[in-house]
């Protein structure tokens, strides 16, 4: 049957939920802990680890468990409506921690409530992902049901950047920069767990008439155990080229999310309404990258996409950078800065975009293989084991970037101005260790061995 776009919509919303948690993270947890609340970047950096780390060892879990649920909603709708009033609730307690904790209580804290907002974004968002990859068998319209998915996490994250940063730390004489404000993140906090809450329960309603599961070819074939699971994926050529390339890519993401806040106040010395709009350059890139993912797709086919997407987005996400250490990149003053800022976010934001849609597409053609070849339908699995070496990738970029912090001796809560020269540039270097990992992954995704049948174009 047909999809039809009312339920590619219903179930693109549901990624507005993933698309605040993770872009909230990104730019709001760790500046949040160290530079307003003081917690050393080595401790912000192991606590954000172990959540990542929790995260990851649970998503294929979530993912097996999911995969042999049997109920009259289906095996996904259960699981996904059951996080929506948990993961409200911690996201709203992880940005409110109670005065006067000192060093271990934040840590504590911020291990904690990271813990729990993860796992309950794993509850969700693992069958979230499983139920997308059997909404259909069409080799483009998985790409179709990608793109949706994709656009409705712009519009997520475009919430928290271009409203949630001017809106809730707008810049005032107290504070030299508005997200040094401790007084904006409890209304992160808030307007977060009411949209996130909203969009899991306007997709799982939207889409509940979507239950009905592929038919195995041996309805008799027996459940097999988790160690059998990871064997059996592993064996797959296409998986393991996957498998490494969201490795690298999570490892590079890790450093840059951590570091990616200090950079713009400290190194680029932005204020928090120029930061949401050069967000805008990204977020624009996105949906362009996305609307590219088909007719590239259908012209040079998804491996050779993806791999030119993960080089182009590591090169526009480093070269500002160095250009600015060599002294020869337009300054702040120039009537050139923005415009350059602008376009170089916007091509590395069409490149991400352009690989996220390839990469998930691939991986939903990846289980129709491997279901086609064992008779099991194991989406779930599949995006948890993707998202699980994404995931411990990612904590190891986080613990890299807070420990460095404290190996070059970078200032807690700090006014741009009070911040030496030496310590900027050395907070640069450190960010570009992100762009070795960034570009290693276009190798490995060239490994990738699946190809496209007899293209047949499907609209979006």
């Amino acid at each position: 049957m047909a999809l039809s776009r009312t339920t590619k919509f219903a179930y693109g919303l549901g990624q507005i939920a993933e698309s605040i948690k993770g872009t909230g993270f990104n730019i709001f947890l760790f500046f949040f802990f160290t530079q307003v609340l003081g917690l050393s970047g080595s401790l912000a950096g192991v606590a954000v680890m172990i959540a990542l780390i929790f995260d990851a060892v649970t998503d294929p879990l979530a993912g097996h468990i999911s995969d042999s649920s049997r109920s009259r909603f289906g095996r996904r709708h259960p699981f996904m409506l059951a996080a929506a009033l948990p993961l409200g609730l911690a996201w709203y307690l992880l940005f409110t921690p109670p005065a006067g904790l000192g060093q271990m209580g934040l840590f504590l804290w911020l291990t904690g409530f990271a813990v729990l907002v993860r796992g309950a974004i794993t509850l969700y968002y693992v069958p979230y992902l499983g139920l997308g990859a059997e909404l259909t068998t069409d080799y483009h319209e998985r790409t179709s049901v990608a793109a949706w998915r994709g656009f409705c996490g712009v519009s997520g994250a475009a919430m928290v950047v271009l409203l949630g940063v001017p809106l809730f730390f707008p810049e005032t004489a107290a504070f030299e920069n508005g997200l040094l404000n401790p007084a904006g993140y409890p209304l992160v906090a808030l307007s977060g767990a009411v949209l996130m809450a909203v969009s899991i329960l306007v997709c799982t309603l939207g889409t509940r008439g979507r239950k009905a599961l592929p038919v195995p070819r041996d309805p008799q074939l027996p459940r097999i155990s988790l160690r059998q699971n990871l064997a059996a994926i592993w064996r797959n050529a296409s998986f393991r080229a996957l498998f490494l390339g969201t490795l690298l890519v999570a490892i590079s993401i890790g450093i840059t999310q951590t570091l990616n806040m200090h950079l713009n106040v400290y190194f680029w010395g932005l204020t928090s309404n120029s930061i949401a709009l050069l967000g805008a350059g990204v977020l624009l890139g996105w949906p362009a990258g996305i609307l590219l993912a088909r007719p590239l797709h259908l012209r040079f086919d998804k491996k050779p996409t993806i791999v030119g997407a993960a080089l182009i987005a590591a090169l526009a996400g480093n070269i500002a950078v160095v250009l600015e250490l060599m002294g020869i990149f337009p300054g702040a003053e120039s009537a050139l800065f923005v415009p350059l800022i602008l376009l170089l976010l916007f091509v590395g934001g069409a490149a991400s975009g352009l690989a996220m849609i390839s990469g998930a597409s691939m991986m939903a053609d990846v289980a129709q293989q491997h279901a086609d070849e064992s008779g099991l339908q194991q989406e779930g699995f599949f995006f948890s084991a993707i998202s699980f070496t994404g995931k411990m990738a990612a904590a190891a970029g986080y613990l890299v970037a807070g420990v460095g912090l404290d190996l070059i001796g970078f200032p807690l809560q700090a006014s741009p101005s009070s911040v030496s020269s030496a310590q900027v540039d050395s907070l640069a270097l450190l960010s570009l260790t992100a762009g070795i990992f960034a570009f290693a992954s276009a190798g490995t995704y060239s490994r990738y061995q699946l190809r496209q049948p007899a293209a047949t174009a499907v609209a979006l």
